[in-house]
């Protein structure tokens, strides 16, 4: 596995990590389906062993249960993992201030991930302008404290980053990028003229380029929270279209999700990508993108031709119709 350093923070993390959404299951309002908690622990636990050392979640996957899935798997064994979580920019009470509802949110997640310091934590999106001071401040004092390790935010927009780094040592962001999502191009670009680490969210379109759905939804399950935006005409068609990216994945050299997550890899400004995984076989087929050869430069200019024809929803994804 092959470890890169995030941006200007001297901390090492593998170039595929495991993105932990899906561990939130049901709950909360997650709905990610066919998930077991008892695996999802096993594969956090596996990760280690693949060379994988960076865990994404957020305070909001499943109301928590995300965190606290990833605090059971890491008992005992917590220096051996890079964990970044997410919190709101904004409080559901607008009176309450942003410095305290801050620290209080980060007591919160470091009390469900049994720990006692996060090595990333970001901004689940983006703050209002006015609140930017107070926010940063917030988590700078959290850094002081030796409650995180750093600070940064997911978010496409480039002002929003260059705005936080002008209050303060904004250190990465977390950005969607892959074959059909062009958008976070800019994004990687600003990040790599700053230094910003960055972490490259829905790689595989939660699971549109895997190429299981390519032919047919019959292998989603009707609870699953893709299956109501993958199952109309549009997606459909687009799904279609992608499978003609099949080419990638020809040969044996590497499968359909490793191709797309290797054309992510080999993109400048990119530290890692954290491809969520609901077990173990899907977080080891994710970890041997690592090792796979890197697409040609033909095969990157067709994969993204065959992606922008594909005419996938793009952010800030306001209809999937």
């Amino acid at each position: 596995m092959e470890y890169r350093v995030l941006g200007k923070t001297g901390i090492e993390v593998s170039s595929v990590g495991l993105g932990c959404w899906p561990m939130a299951g049901m709950a909360g309002g997650a709905n990610w389906s066919g998930i077991d908690d008892e695996e999802s622990i096993a594969t956090i636990q596996h990760a280690e062993s693949l060379g994988i050392n960076l865990l994404d979640t957020a305070n909001g996957y499943g109301a928590g249960h995300s965190e606290r899935i990833i605090g059971r798997a890491l008992r005992d064994r917590r220096d051996r993992y890079v964990v970044a979580t997410k919190v709101a920019p904004r409080s559901d009470d607008p009176e309450e201030p942003l410095q305290r509802y801050i620290a209080k949110n980060c007591e919160g997640s470091l009390e469900r991930l049994r720990t006692d310091y996060i090595d990333i934590y970001q901004l689940h999106g983006e703050p209002d302008e006015a609140g930017m001071p107070a926010i940063v401040e917030a988590l700078t004092r959290l850094v002081e404290a030796g409650k995180i390790r750093c600070f940064g935010i997911s978010t496409y927009e480039t002002e929003v980053m260059r705005a936080l780094m002008a209050l303060g040592d904004l250190s990465m962001a977390q950005i969607g990028y892959s074959i059909v999502n062009p958008v976070g191009q800019p994004g990687l670009n600003f990040a790599e003229a700053h230094n910003l680490g960055t972490l490259i969210r829905v790689p595989l379109a939660q699971g549109a380029l895997t190429g299981k759905y390519f032919d047919s939804l019959s292998g989603l399950d009707p609870q699953d929270r893709r299956h109501e935006r993958f199952d109309n005409p549009r997606i459909r068609s687009a799904l279609q279209k992608l499978s003609e990216l099949s080419f990638l994945a020809k040969g044996g050299k590497r499968t359909m999700a490793q191709a797309a997550l290797r054309f992510v890899l080999d993109t400048p400004g990119v530290t890692s990508v954290i491809p969520g995984a609901k077990n173990r076989a899907q977080l080891e087929e994710n970890a041997g993108a690592d090792g796979v050869p890197p697409l040609t430069a033909d095969e990157r200019k067709q994969a993204l031709a065959i992606g922008g024809k594909a005419n996938w929803p793009l952010p800030p994804y306001t209809s999937w119709t």
